[in-house]
């Protein structure tokens, strides 16, 4: 719906004006605070994404993400048999199969993610960017953290990103996807604004 896209503005000073209020909100203290803690463990996504990986540390990562919080605090909570774990294992597709093994081996279900389609940087080929996916789904993984070619956004190429994102989406099958727009590199927040409604349009 480009036309809609075109007329998109942000209100900067308004979005900043929030921001700010935004730092002056009342935290949630004591057991709520314990409370909402916990909860954001379990939508982290433990991630090692690092050139110099390996199974065994990746082998750790799990046995971290199975036991994210130590036994003495859960037990101190009265949350050591709420089954807390964080809410994914990130690896690059190369390591999946290493991270869904040992999660098997481990007894858990956290399901494993895969950062594809040419993380961080984006600037790879799409019939490379959709192989990756494929690759990574076949090895096991039931997320696809993909990343948009900011070169369309700043450039202003709504439909060809609307298709990139499309088919990377084709391309995860029943795996979930998550799109990473890189908002530092878009250079407004009416890209960012963009983007992100594209990226929801293309599923």
């Amino acid at each position: 719906e480009l036309g809609w896209i075109s007329k998109v503005y942000v209100n900067r000073p308004a979005v900043t004006k929030h921001a700010e209020q935004i730092k002056k909100w009342k935290t949630v203290k004591g057991n709520w605070q314990a409370a909402w803690l916990l909860k954001a463990v379990t939508c982290i996504d433990l991630t090692t994404l690092s050139g110099d990986d390996t199974p065994s540390n990746v082998q750790r990562l799990c046995f971290k993400a199975k036991h994210p919080i130590r036994e003495d605090l859960l037990k101190a909570l009265d949350m050591h048999d709420k089954g807390i774990t964080v809410g994914a294992v990130c690896v690059y597709p190369a390591r999946v199969s290493d991270a869904v093994n040992s999660l098997k081996a481990a007894g858990c279900s956290i399901p494993v993610a895969s950062v594809a389609a040419g993380f961080p940087s984006g600037q790879t080929p799409l019939e490379t960017k959709l192989a990756e996916i494929r690759l990574a789904v076949e090895y096991g993984a039931r997320e696809i953290d993909i990343v948009i070619s900011r070169t369309l956004v700043l450039t202003g190429q709504w439909e060809s990103l609307y298709e990139e994102i499309r088919q990377c989406r084709a391309a995860c099958g029943e795996a979930h996807m998550k799109t990473i727009l890189a908002t530092g590199e878009l250079g407004s927040l009416a890209n960012v604004y963009k983007a992100s409604m594209i990226a929801m349009m293309a599923g």
